[in-house]
């Protein structure tokens, strides 16, 4: 994928986006949320890095039209990783029926093992 591809690719997820959201949402930074763990903000930390290093760019606490919100959305990959910690992977799984159809789900448990 070339570099103009790939820039209308992070362009296009942004669109899923509510709008409000984007306006208050910087791609590559983390947003922390005192309502999750420590653990659950640490995995979201060092997954974050991972995807910096990646050269990725993503979204943290991203809040689609439909209101559903997702702990990460990696915008390169039409991805959208949760974090598993005090939610069950049932629970979560209901939760992604929300999600726009495009993205792909990828749950990952707080001690970092990917479900």
């Amino acid at each position: 994928m070339n570099k103009q591809d790939l820039m209308r690719t992070r362009n296009d997820a942004m669109r899923e986006v509510r709008h409000s959201n984007k306006i208050g949402s910087h791609r590559n930074c983390i947003r922390i949320s005192v309502a999750n763990s420590l653990e659950h903000e640490i995995t979201k930390l060092k997954i974050c890095y991972n995807l910096i290093k990646e050269g990725k760019e993503f979204i943290t606490e991203a809040i689609f039209d439909n209101g559903s919100r997702a702990d990460i959305l990696v915008l390169d990959d039409y991805k959208i990783i949760e974090i598993l910690h005090t939610e069950k992977e049932k629970d979560c799984l209901e939760k992604a029926k929300k999600y726009p159809a495009s993205f792909e789900l990828e749950m990952v448990r707080a001690d970092g093992l990917r479900s």
